[in-house]
């Protein structure tokens, strides 16, 4: 756990259809403050996720308002919010200014897919407008969400984990979900040796098995 609280969260949402609601999140500060924005803006966002279920990129445009509306913090979070069909593997999402989930294929011939950001952090402005993306997760496909707590992890000598260690360690590792997320949060152990946490490390991984 880090030295200070934040505002990293996670959530996995049951939608209408068997279509699951999966977010990623990091509110910009840490303390007190931090963590009631982040409260406000988990509430909000399964609060829009269940009411446009099919639509991530109107309900992270609704949330922005309420969260501009509803708050004077001066805080902002970044987002990535994915609708998953799991009988299809159908991925819609929408990536508000936050780290780019790693899609790895379990197919010859095809590799890594970066879900980039797609618009800006929610909280900063307005009227703001995210793109909405649709990408597909084929048997045996894996994504893995995080938030920078993981890749600025530092060793003892000031070495920062980083994107590219965390995709090497995922691509070794042919796995289900959960055994995929331990063997990650060993090798973060493993790199960090006891340097203490700047930021929390939250991750979420998930595998399409059939």
């Amino acid at each position: 756990m880090a030295l200070e609280t934040a505002g990293d969260f996670y959530d996995v949402i049951s939608l209408h259809n068997n279509h699951w609601g999966l977010v990623m999140a990091d509110v910009s500060d840490k303390g007190m403050g931090a963590a009631l924005f982040m409260a406000l803006s988990s509430t909000l966002i399964r609060t829009y996720a269940k009411q446009y279920p099919t639509l991530p990129a109107l309900s992270i445009s609704t949330v922005n308002e309420r969260i501009l509306s509803d708050s004077r913090s001066g805080m902002f979070v970044t987002a990535f919010y994915a609708v998953l069909e799991p009988n299809t593997g159908r991925l819609r999402y929408v990536n508000a200014g936050h780290n780019p989930p790693i899609l790895i294929s379990n197919q010859k011939g095809k590799g890594v897919d970066r879900l980039q950001s797609t618009g800006m952090a929610l909280g900063v402005m307005g009227e703001m407008i995210w793109k909405q993306k649709v990408t597909r997760m084929l048997p045996g496909d894996l994504l893995v969400m995080y938030t920078d707590g993981v890749t600025d992890a530092q060793d003892p000598h000031g070495q920062f984990y980083g994107e590219q260690r965390l995709l090497q360690v995922v691509k070794r590792c042919n796995c289900p979900a959960q055994e995929t997320l331990e063997i990650i949060l060993d090798d973060l152990d493993h790199f960090t040796r006891g340097t203490p946490q700047a930021d929390d490390v939250t991750l979420l991984v998930a595998r399409r098995v059939k």
